[in-house]
């Protein structure tokens, strides 16, 4: 493998919620259609903190899944009217009140549910 993802941790998290607000996907959705769980994918999403190769493997599946360039996420996404609304807890590195995480938590999960309804 020539890349490693993990050097550009950030630059992958901000790519990864554009690319998934580009998409219509929850992140239930996209954890189904590419294999990875939804924990992993909201610590990729936060930039969190991950062993080099385990990292590397993660993406490198995302982008077999969506059958994407390998150096997809590395590269800045064109944003879209449709990514300039926020939801919860996709900022890379935010910090925010436990008792509001944990409320926002709670509207993705309704959210996700939502989504099952829809597809």
């Amino acid at each position: 493998m020539s890349l490693n993802f993990l050097d550009h941790r950030e630059t992958i998290a901000k790519n990864l919620v554009t690319f998934i607000r580009m998409k219509g996907y929850s992140k239930l959705t996209f954890s189904k259609l590419s294999g990875i769980s939804r924990i992993t994918i909201d610590r990729i999403m936060k930039g969190g903190s991950f062993e080099s190769e385990q990292y590397n493997r993660q993406i490198e599946k995302i982008n077999k899944a969506f059958d994407l360039p390998n150096n997809y996420f590395i590269n800045p996404l064109i944003s879209t009217a449709s990514t300039t609304y926020t939801r919860s807890n996709d900022s890379v590195g935010s910090e925010r009140d436990p008792q509001v995480e944990e409320l926002l938590d709670g509207l993705d999960n309704i959210l996700d549910i939502y989504s099952l309804y829809l597809k």
